[in-house]
């Protein structure tokens, strides 16, 4: 008689678990892991601490000693990342290392004139408000340093800027006007490109920048001739999304940033490129080949005047969501609410995991 030997499953720490990257990651991992991974959700600090479906069991990580027990751990969001590679050190996920290179990227100014140097476009960046003359606004702000979100947003006059707090975690760029951002979402190792994916982000999260909404494949050479350079100057190794604007006046790509991190979207990557998941935890699939994805949790919380204007997507797109119905209905409500009570539902909505 042949006894058949249960195949033993790898355990895998999500740092960050409730983000959308890592929700689309214990997505793939179920479907077409072959029962082969065990994930379990990890915690930083600040971060609600709240059990849901992908995992087996949730903890709060604080110190290193925590990850011993574990195959792979998996950083998704800005803080986790930075935390691991900082403290850690280089780290790997399967073959993939992720290198403190990286850590470049989170100091947004130096990154900026590092690639600069590289002849590559970047906006007129000023790192105080008195570098600005008052014909130049309006102008883009957003923090120095990478830590998931915060303060961005666009300023129509100097009044504005000088209302901000605190201004000494800003930086000041000229404004490229439009909404549509493009990506290029990459993993390299040793400074060399092994699986890239490009994409045109029409509608974000919110609106002047941050996680996409409404999104849809592309390809130009130049995102790529340039995303390259970028990846074998700084040495970079690991994952990221390098993002960019189109100006117009230059006839060209701006570089904006790299997010040296899993990308809010990277489902949509993952639906057409499939290298992505093999890299990294050697699943295969077949690939969807999808065009168009509306990420509708996101659309919902931009409010109903956003979802009535793109409701069009919404028809003849396919739809992701990380969010339970009633979940939905709850952002639904908040942005129809005036925008003193929509911050008050917020910060309810978050203190209690219900966001």
């Amino acid at each position: 008689m042949h006894h058949r030997v249960e195949q033993m499953k790898r355990k895998v720490l999500i740092l960050s678990p409730l983000s959308d990257q890592a929700l689309a990651v214990a997505r793939y991992l179920e479907r077409f892991g072959k029962g082969r991974w065990e994930l379990y959700a990890g915690f930083m600090e600040g971060e609600v601490f709240r059990a849901t479906g992908p995992y087996k069991e949730g903890l709060r990580v604080d110190d290193l000693s925590q990850l011993d027990s574990y195959d792979v751990v998996l950083p998704t969001g800005a803080v986790s990342t930075y935390w691991m590679a900082k403290n850690y050190g280089v780290f790997k996920v399967n073959g993939i290392r992720y290198s403190t290179a990286n850590l470049q990227c989170f100091d947004k100014i130096n990154m900026l004139t590092r690639v600069e140097e590289l002849c590559v476009p970047i906006p007129k960046t000023y790192s105080s408000i008195s570098e600005i003359d008052d014909n130049m606004f309006p102008i883009f702000y957003k923090q120095k340093f990478e830590r998931g979100g915060g303060a961005r947003g666009i300023a129509r006059s100097r009044e504005e800027l000088e209302r901000l707090r605190p201004q000494s975690d800003l930086f000041y760029q000229e404004y490229i006007p439009g909404r549509v951002t493009y990506g290029m979402g990459f993993i390299a190792k040793d400074g060399r490109l092994l699986t890239f994916f490009q994409h045109e982000e029409c509608l974000s999260s919110p609106v002047q920048g941050g996680s996409a909404v409404i999104i849809k494949t592309f390809y130009d050479d130049r995102l790529k001739a340039y995303t390259e350079k970028i990846v074998h100057a700084l040495g970079l190794d690991g994952w990221g999304l390098a993002e960019f604007k189109y100006c117009p006046r230059r006839r060209d790509f701006v570089f904006m940033e790299i997010n040296a991190k899993l990308w809010a979207s990277i489902e949509f990557a993952f639906m057409n490129n499939k290298n992505f998941m093999r890299y990294m935890f050697e699943i295969d699939y077949p690939e969807e080949k999808c065009d168009r994805v509306v990420f509708v949790d996101r659309l919902i919380s931009l409010g109903l005047k956003e979802v009535i204007r793109n409701s069009r997507y919404v028809l003849n797109s396919q739809i992701i969501s990380y969010r339970p119905a009633p979940k939905l209905l709850l952002h639904l409500i908040a942005g129809i609410l005036p925008s003193s009570c929509r911050q008050v539902m917020k910060r309810v909505m978050c203190s209690t995991g219900t966001l």
